[in-house]
């Protein structure tokens, strides 16, 4: 418990999120529903699954095991890449970023190879690859709720983005040199088969929930009894932050939607889908991509063009996506490197991919 409390405590987002949070309660107009419920059960839900993967340690043996396999520079990281893109889909972006960057962190140091340009490629492509399914990142899992797509409604609007990056990954290898190395062994645990079989069908039963097949509450008892029964120890490991983080986002939206200018504003940016597009990339820029996107769904029942603007808005700045600070920060935890040189590149590099992303962007609108 004191763990918990101490991470929470030394959350600064968090901090500044629940001051914001305490003034929208004191002096705004905050009702209860402003709380998407389905969405914290959901995220929880997911969470405690995600927590079990990491401790039976399924994700860094995967990781470990198929990068171990490739002889070259560009070989290594395009499978890297590959994988934040893929994992992200069904572990989200921020576990994938988790998982992905020690390891590659420790491959680099073994063959001697720059770090910062291909963590920060792996970041986007984690984003990317989160926004094509409903559970990929938490902004999706609330426009998911939110407006209640069906599945098949969902990947109608995400594949074509999806495709389109998967495009963009490929070219984006060719950046990097392709030397020959030797092959790179890792340390990995091994793999309880037993306790994997009970795992996957969890994972069957939750994201069914969050496909809104099963009712959410399945999700949540199910990942529940999933972690304690496995140990209750992982109970401890997850972010609880984020939960406050989402109420917190939930509570200050709230408050600000019913701000009679801001909602006139809103209400005028986003009465078209182009508007809405160009708002959710503006207000992701500035305030990022998840309380961008609880903003503007207030004021909007045209999702696919404002789930094209969060989820290409999550280019761009640093803070356009929380996933870009939590890459920053593992990158500074793994490498003890406390410059400016990982944020500046990031920004660049985004900032570019944002100016080619906004036409195609506009594209898939067109033919949409």
């Amino acid at each position: 418990m004191q763990l918990i409390w101490k991470r929470l405590l030394a959350d600064r987002t968090l901090q500044l999120t629940g001051v914001l949070a305490v003034l929208a309660l004191i002096f705004g107009n905050v009702h209860w529903s402003d709380i998407n419920t389905h969405t914290i059960i959901a995220l929880a839900a997911l969470m405690m699954l995600v927590s079990v993967y990491e401790a039976e340690g399924l994700l860094v043996y995967v990781a470990s095991t198929i990068i171990s396999r490739f002889q070259t520079t560009r070989q290594i990281i395009r499978v890297t890449f590959l994988m934040a893109f893929f994992g992200s889909m069904l572990f989200t972006n921020d576990v994938a970023i988790l998982t992905l960057v020690p390891i590659f962190v420790t491959i680099a140091r073994k063959i001697q190879l720059k770090m910062i340009l291909p963590v920060v490629f792996m970041t986007i492509f984690a984003n990317l690859g989160s926004a094509v399914t409903p559970f990929g990142n938490p902004q999706n899992l609330y426009l998911a709720s939110f407006y209640q797509l069906p599945a098949l409604d969902f990947f109608k609007m995400s594949l074509p983005l999806g495709v389109v990056s998967l495009g963009l990954l490929f070219l984006a290898t060719y950046l990097f040199a392709n030397d020959t190395v030797e092959s790179v062994a890792l340390d990995k645990q091994p793999i309880n088969k037993q306790h994997m079989v009970v795992v996957l069908l969890v994972t069957v039963v939750v994201l069914a929930a969050i496909l809104n097949v099963l009712p959410i509450g399945v999700a949540l008892i199910a990942s529940g009894l999933l972690a304690l029964g496995y140990d209750r120890t992982t109970f401890v490991k997850i972010d609880y932050g984020v939960l406050l983080l989402f109420v917190g986002f939930f509570v200050i939206v709230g408050a600000l939607s019913r701000v009679p200018v801001l909602a006139s504003v809103l209400t005028h940016l986003t009465d078209g889908s182009i508007k809405v597009f160009f708002a959710g990339i503006l207000t992701s820029q500035v305030i990022s991509n998840v309380p961008g996107a609880i903003l503007l769904s207030k004021f909007t029942h045209l999702v696919y063009p404002l789930y094209l603007g969060v989820s290409i808005g999550g280019l761009g700045t640093i803070i356009a996506s929380l996933a870009n600070l939590l890459a920053w920060r593992q990158y500074q935890i793994q490498t003890d490197e406390q410059s400016w040189s990982f944020p500046t590149r990031s920004m660049l590099i985004n900032v570019l991919l944002l100016l080619i992303f906004i036409p195609l962007g506009l594209l898939l609108l067109k033919l949409n």
